[in-house]
């Protein structure tokens, strides 16, 4: 539908005072502000006159871009998109042709995505369509406002969709796919080994590899024609912006390239001799994004985070100011507007964060460029953000008041709802547009403001905002908050959670540091702020309710505890060995092989978060004991093999090689013990560890080490990839007909999902990731979900970690509420 902008309110533009400007976080927190920040959602802010701090980049700052096709971020198109490409897949691998993506004949055209959605929305769990009647055919009809009295739309599913869609539904919400966690193409992506090569199926798609016996039910042969993973059948949603990050531009080379862009399109869409009205670019560009054949890309030089000196900031700072530095310039270095210290102005809880946090506590840079975009989202930990042009063009805002947040997310969820199934955290990650004026007419509403130079705009806590660029400019952007945010941040830890997006920092120890801020504070500091003081003891002692009783659930035997300064009695794994140093066959290199006893955690380079929920782990988590690299496995994964032997009899030994834990003796002759036990029984030659490989298999990596010689002479990609599928082919050429052999002998026979149907690789990639490692962390739920109620699943020698004793969380609190009962009497 066309943009709309009458639909829309204009935000308000407000001009503080000399004195209120000097204190931003007062300022926009007083009673009316407030106000309209929960009314409107953003405000412009326009500083007074005269205070304009000089741009303070260095020269040498240079910039990659992104590259954004607008007509995919438009989520209606994304995902009709990917539904179609996913199952014409699905019927390619079944031997039959590619659907239309639209259904003609009808009063309006019908896009087979849209009748997918609607057909599951009115009958969910239909699992036989057979017997439907006319009725059911009026009730899909009305539903997708298609004006028949017949059934010609419901027999278009049934032939068009339906088996794709008794596909998806057979895979249930499994939308886990194994990830490439190896360097090496050739190896599986289930079991991360490249041995083999003959059983390998190469998905002619992704590229991805899977062991026919790695697959879900297993196949024994190879399959004639394409073959796809599941991934590439049902689809993971991923979606993410072209970037070089080799192709760096400096800002006038940047300008240039704008020029280029702008004059093209004003000659596309306007006479070519003068620029268009912002309001003929901003109906062009929601067009844009809701037109499914645009090709126009643009380039955006978004989320700037150099490290550099002078590269930070286009603010004057202490560490790089101007060339002719002088009193004034000094004053805007240290100005609580200047992005710079905005996080850190007087009365931001950002203050309680004892770490520097980038593009949060640190600015971000933006480079834009005309109908650049930035997509709709909500600021980090809920926070308020704000961002201020140094020069340049329009920047077009647009903005959900926080009330409308839950509304503006179940609608997108329900544009989409496969697509949020497989992608939780969607709408945070930058790439998801919906026209404004659309939102209006569901009832959602929407504001707007433009940005000029030396304006800044601040949006308020959780409030969904999106935009674009009417040209070149250069922004900065950065976040803060204020007293009224704090159970607003508390809640995106829970939202958080729900989707398994990472925080940022940890809420819970800023609110323990306010606390204790306000123990040891003059009292005079907090007098005006009893209410957020109520909200942060309220908080704290909820918070800690929660881990106690989550600690009770956990107390078993399992468990060994560790308590702030002291250490395990005995590491997880076993220790660190001598290994000798090895020569490398393929390269004669020298390589040191990875220690088998070094205890290795999963996000030991990363902050302490959850390895499953990613949020932090503060306070009181669990290590859970992975040396056996099974997490998870004990309630999910394929079946393991039965032993069998190759003859027809039974091996009277078969049941105490069952009984025999492999992994266990491995560990074992390992140790120092195991060496010992070995020089003294004069085995000190043989490797424990080592399988002795038939001669099949000897041969199969032969071929491999040959194909993966091969690999690395000069082609270009294009033929790698080719030789990869065709090698998949010449291996089974003999023994498979091919596709055309097989159609010229067997007729195909109309597809279904049982003929379909594909080995299911229900493979988590998470559990895959994670077996990787010795120790996984998880927070206290997630060990009760993963490891039982009681943790009864918990591996023995876990560790039950105590960075903060209960009672310590106690003793501040104790303080906290003795002093603000003080505070009250007097």
């Amino acid at each position: 539908m066309p943009f709309d902008k009458s639909l829309l309110r204009e935000c308000p533009t407000l001009h503080p005072s000399d004195g209120e400007f000097e204190s931003p976080v007062e300022y926009l927190s007083r009673p009316d502000i407030r106000a309209l920040g929960e009314e409107f959602g953003l405000v412009k802010i326009v500083p007074p006159a005269g205070w304009k701090p000089p741009f303070s980049l260095a020269l040498s700052f240079r910039f990659h871009t992104r590259t954004q096709k607008l007509a995919d971020l438009g989520l209606r198109n994304r995902s009709r998109k990917f539904f179609v490409e996913n199952m014409n897949r699905f019927y390619l691998m079944a031997g039959s042709r590619p659907r239309k993506p639209w259904l003609l004949g009808f009063l309006r055209p019908v896009h087979i995505y849209d009748l997918y959605l609607g057909f599951r929305e009115l009958f969910p769990d239909v699992t036989d369509i057979s017997d439907f009647t006319l009725k059911d055919a009026l009730k899909l009809n009305a539903r997708m406002g298609v004006d028949s009295t017949s059934k010609s739309l419901l027999n278009a599913f049934r032939d068009k969709i339906w088996p794709y869609a008794q596909f998806l539904a057979s895979n249930g919400d499994n939308f886990d796919f194994p990830s490439v966690l190896t360097d090496d193409p050739d190896s599986c992506v289930v079991c991360l080994k490249n041995s083999s090569p003959t059983t390998m199926l190469m998905c002619d798609n992704c590229d991805d590899a899977y062991h026919m016996k790695c697959l879900v039910p297993a196949l024994e042969t190879v399959p004639p024609g394409d073959w796809f993973c599941d991934k590439c059948l049902i689809g993971s949603g991923e979606y993410g912006f072209e970037e070089n990050p080799e192709l760096r531009f400096s800002l006038q080379e940047f300008v240039e390239d704008c020029q280029q862009f702008e004059r093209a399109f004003y000659s596309k869409y306007g006479d070519g001799q003068s620029a268009l009205s912002i309001d003929s670019i901003e109906k062009i560009f929601w067009g844009l994004v809701e037109e499914m054949d645009s090709n126009i890309k643009v380039k955006y030089g978004a989320d700037i985070h150099n490290q550099t000196v002078g590269e930070i900031s286009g603010f004057p700072t202490n560490e790089f100011p101007p060339t002719q530095r002088n009193y004034e310039v000094e004053n805007y270095a240290r100005h609580p507007w200047n992005l710079t210290r905005l996080p850190f102005a007087k009365g931001s809880l950002l203050n309680h964060i004892k770490t520097k946090i980038s593009g949060m506590t640190v600015p971000w840079l933006y480079v834009g460029s005309l109908l650049s975009t930035f997509c709709w989202h909500v600021e980090d930990h809920y926070t308020l953000s704000a961002n201020y042009c140094h020069f340049g063009n329009i920047k077009n805002w647009y903005g959900i008041p926080r009330a409308y947040a839950d509304k503006f997310e179940q609608h997108m969820r329900s544009l989409a709802p496969d697509l949020f199934q497989r992608q939780p955290d969607l709408l945070h990650q930058l790439v998801t547009l919906v026209s404004p004026s659309e939102l209006v007419k569901i009832g959602i509403p929407a504001v707007y403001t433009r940005q000029g130079p030396n304006e800044f705009v601040v949006t308020f806590p959780r409030v969904y905002h999106a935009g674009f660029n009417c040209g070149f400019n250069f922004n900065e952007a950065v976040n803060f908050s204020m007293d009224s945010w704090l159970p607003t941040g508390e809640q995106a830890i829970e939202d958080y959670r729900a989707i398994k997006k990472e925080s940022v920092f940890d809420h819970y120890t800023l609110v323990e540091n306010m606390l204790r801020a306000f123990v040891s504070d003059d009292t005079s500091v907090w007098k005006n702020r009893m209410e957020v003081v109520h909200n942060c003891i309220k908080s704290f002692e909820a918070f800690s309710k929660r881990q106690m009783k989550l600690l009770e659930q956990l107390n078993n035997e399992r468990f060994v505890e560790v308590h702030k300064g002291a250490l395990p009695v005995e590491p997880i794994t076993p220790k660190q060995e001598e290994f000798p140093v090895f020569q490398s066959l393929e390269n004669d290199t020298v390589q040191q092989p990875k220690p088998q006893g070094m205890k290795a955690v999963a996000n030991d380079n990363d902050d302490k978060l959850c390895d499953i929920c990613r949020t932090y782990l503060s306070y009181q988590f669990c290590n859970i004991n992975n040396r056996l690299h099974r997490f998870g496995k004990w309630h999910r994964g394929r079946p393991k093999k039965s032993l069998s032997l190759l003859t027809p009899e039974a091996s009277p030994y078969v049941s105490d090689q069952r009984d025999l834990r492999p992994d266990v003796a491995v560990t074992l002759a390992k140790t120092e013990s195991g060496e010992k036990l070995r020089q003294i029984s004069g085995l000190a030659e043989l490797d424990y560890a080592a399988e002795v490989k038939p001669e099949s298999e000897m041969f199969d990596e032969l071929i491999h080490s040959a194909k993966r010689k091969l690999r690395t002479e000069t082609l270009d990609l294009s033929k790698a990839k080719k030789r990869q599928r065709s090698l998949r082919s010449s291996l089974t050429k003999d023994a498979v007909p091919t596709r055309r052999q097989l159609k010229e002998h067997t007729p195909s026979p109309p597809p279904t999902a049982a003929a379909a149907a594909t080995p299911k690789t229900r493979c988590s990639s998470l559990y895959n990731e994670l077996n990787q490692f010795d120790i996984v962390r998880l927070c206290l739920q997630c060990t009760i979900k993963e490891c039982g109620e009681n943790g009864e699943r918990v591996p023995r020698e876990s560790e039950l970690i105590y960075e903060q004793e209960l009672s310590d969380m106690d003793v501040i609190l104790s303080k906290a509420k003795a002093k603000m009962e003080e505070l009250v009497r007097t």
